[in-house]
């Protein structure tokens, strides 16, 4: 993480309030009753009626006070909600769903006001082959809900289906099958299933589906087609849930489903405010921080940036970049290749980012560098004292203080003719120290009252974030990994405000939005005509892992080289100052100590009497402020946990790079560089039983593997640097 200030933002260039979309993906048999079609279309009414609803009643027009605390969902943009459903354009179950989305859309009987609806879609294969493998009566009607499509994600698996059939065709048309289960749940937020659990399924079938998303840690409503009634048919699921005792058992009523549904959409849209206790104090304070937060993110004359241009703000900021020059150490990583729109909120809190932790790095090591002033200001004051003291008063207390500090006789020859300039002095330093003292309160008040370090965590946490958003849409994902294991946080159980906007952010994103993605035209089905796709994306696995490999492993593998090489030297720098300075005050006591001794023993002729004198004052000195400075460099070590963020580096490091290549799974990088040589030889070898097609699949994990490592890392991060500026006072 770059310590250096950023500069103010340009307020045309503020990041816009994401949208509220919610995602459905679906999965479903492809061959169903009439019974089971009728059945599947009044189950899939009630469910998608159900999260319309609520989804409607959270758009940021609804009421925003809260114990007249603005609720966070207010920063939704002022537009109509989405629901967005994800299909695979199969015959079947597929076009039904495609079919009820339809049906909530303005001018429906269905339709629910305030909504707005999306289609898209996931394919396994190229479009032509894909929609060659469907049957001939279905395929007029693939071609009209592919035009409908607002974008479609083109995978690139291997459809082959020779006569008599082959293994490794079988092998090559599941692998393309799972690939578009994975990706599409890749797009989801809650998966709508339909199926017979008692129907054998097929590789990357629904049931398959069904059991992914769970350990994906994605809730699932699960339609049994078997079942004669549609409010007996429909089993919500969630990822703790063990599904064959979930299907075994009865569908919850309507009533209590409805709830639940609602529920699911709240917690995945509208927390942290869906848990918010009103009769909770710290809920209501955690509240005000959480709005305050997204409040200077979006709105750039609410913004700190705007406000801190004093002088006092500025010289925060400079001395952190002024100290940590000196330790800067190790390879320079170059910037991430950016990916809009996510590039405009990364942006955004890289900046908010670097500023707070300018302003908290700043605020804890000028408090100490106050500290010590304080004190050479106290020891001066004491120093003028020792040498010209010359009243009643200051005899009384130069005796005071040379018996419990110097340790010198108290009829040490002192001057004690009058010195006019003196009390000036010493009135002009005690302004000085109280100065001093109150530019600390000052500091600390406005370090820990702003919360200065929660949100440099914050923002650095988001960023990091977002970080993975420059790689996963290329890979095919707008799914990123959880912040935590699943035992700990789910993606429906979001933790805070930071959690909340991030995924707001990414569901607000459409696939559409990306600058691969691009229109095209096919011929139409019946050979009249043709049928324009909105915008088709088509990930390139080479060319993603190769920038996995180079522009995120490469460049953060250096990152922490040189965060860990920086860290170890401020580390072992303030290590090594503290020894020497130990040392020098053994030396100054140990001097001391002979001074005295000789005093008493009258080692010391007559005429070194005015030497003596003169170097009280330095003795004075030293033995008052060394322990200061030492004092304050642990401090200064506390509080940047320098040797703490050192080992975190070198760690991650290793992770990332590994100790010993050779060694299979040793280090990310030499993952990545083994996936890209096992895709190019596919890329080389098209027609080789070795390549089984579906190369998106296996970059895409890998992708997730390097984002979980650096979520976890991030979260990791965020526990370890969470602290208040202390008043070293």
């Amino acid at each position: 993480m770059s310590m250096s200030t950023a500069s103010a933002p340009n307020p045309k260039r503020m990041p816009p309030r994401p949208r509220l979309v919610l995602r459905l993906g679906f999965a479903g048999r492809k061959d169903l009753t009439p019974a089971a079609e009728a059945l599947l279309d009044a189950a899939l009414d009630r469910v998608l009626r159900a999260i319309a609803a609520k989804l409607v009643c959270i758009k940021p027009d609804a009421p925003k006070d809260v114990d007249k605390v603005k609720q966070i969902t207010a920063f939704y943009a002022d537009e109509k909600p989405l629901l967005r459903l994800v299909t695979g354009l199969c015959e079947g179950a597929d076009a039904r769903a495609a079919d009820a989305l339809t049906r909530l859309k303005d001018g429906s009987p269905n339709a629910i006001p305030g909504l707005d609806t999306e289609l898209a879609a996931v394919l396994p294969f190229d479009v032509l082959t894909y929609r060659e493998s469907r049957p001939e009566n279905f395929r007029s009607t693939f071609d009209r809900q592919l035009a409908d499509c607002a974008w479609v994600l083109v995978l690139d698996g291997t459809h082959e289906k020779p006569r008599p059939d082959t293994e490794i065709a079988k092998k090559r048309r599941a692998r393309g099958y799972r690939a578009q289960g994975a990706f599409l749940l890749r797009h989801t937020d809650i998966l709508v299933a339909a199926a017979d659990p008692s129907d054998p399924g097929a590789a990357g079938g629904t049931l398959e589906t069904v059991r992914e998303a769970l350990e994906f840690d994605l809730p699932v409503v699960f339609i049994h087609t078997g079942k004669a009634n549609a409010d007996d048919a429909i089993h919500l699921i969630e990822p703790q849930d063990f599904l064959p005792n979930i299907l075994d058992s009865d569908a919850p009523k309507p009533a209590d489903r409805d709830r639940r549904l609602a529920a699911w959409v709240s917690q995945l849209t509208a927390d942290p405010d869906a848990a918010l206790r009103k009769d909770s104090d710290d809920d209501r304070e955690h509240h005000r921080f959480r709005v305050a937060l997204l409040t200077e993110f979006f709105h750039f004359h609410l913004s700190p940036e705007c406000h801190e241009k004093r002088w006092f703000p500025q010289v925060r900021l400079k001395t952190w970049e002024w100290f940590e020059v000196w330790f800067k150490s190790g390879p320079i990583p170059n910037s991430d290749p950016k990916l809009a729109p996510f590039s405009t909120y990364r942006d955004r809190a890289t900046t908010l980012n670097r500023f707070y932790s300018g302003l908290y790095r700043g605020a804890f090591l000028l408090n100490y560098i106050l500290a010590i002033l304080a004190v050479f200001l106290a020891t001066i004051s004491l120093a003028l004292l020792v040498r010209f003291a010359h009243t009643p008063l200051e005899h009384g207390l130069l005796s005071h203080f040379e018996a419990a500090i110097c340790g010198f006789h108290a009829g040490m020859v002192v001057s004690t003719a009058p010195q006019e300039w003196l009390c000036p002095l010493l009135v002009t330093l005690g302004i000085g120290k109280v100065g001093i003292l109150l530019l600390i309160i000052r500091n600390t008040w406005a370090a820990n009252h702003k919360n200065w370090n929660d949100r440099a965590v914050d923002t650095r946490y988001l960023a990091e974030r977002l970080r993975a958003m420059y790689y996963l849409p290329q890979a095919g994902s707008h799914q990123p990994p959880a912040p935590a294991p699943t035992q700990f946080a789910s993606r429906a159980l979001h933790q805070s405000a930071i959690d909340w906007l991030f995924d707001a952010i990414v569901r607000s994103i459409s696939p559409a939005s990306l600058a691969a993605a691009h229109e095209a035209e096919i011929p139409s089905s019946g050979g009249v005509g043709s049928v324009k796709i909105k915008r088709l994306l088509v990930p390139k696995p080479l060319e993603t892992i190769i920038k996995v490999r180079d522009s995120w492993l490469g460049e953060q593998i250096k990152y922490h080289h040189a965060n860990s090489q920086t860290m170890h030297a401020m580390h072992h720098c303030i290590e090594r100052v503290q020894k020497f300075l130990g040392w020098v005050v053994l030396f100054v006591v140990g001097i001391d100590l002979i001074l005295l001794g000789g005093e008493h023993l009258g080692w010391w002729p007559h005429h070194w009497t005015p030497f003596l004198r003169d170097l009280t004052p330095a003795l004075i000195a030293v033995s008052a402020i060394l322990p200061a400075v030492i004092a304050a460099m642990s401090g200064i070590r506390f509080q940047s946990e320098c040797k703490a963020l050192a080992e975190r580096s070198a760690t991650m490091r290793v992770i990332l790079e590994g100790r010993r290549p050779e060694i299979p799974g040793s280090g990310r990088i030499v993952e990545a560089a083994r996936l890209k040589d096992r895709v190019k030889a596919a890329a080389e070898s098209p027609a080789a039983d070795t390549n089984l097609g579906s190369w998106c699949h296996d970059v895409l994990r890998l992708t997730e593997r390097v984002a979980t490592d650096f979520v976890h890392e991030a979260a990791e991060w965020s526990v370890l640097y969470t602290k208040e500026v202390n008043d070293p006072g």
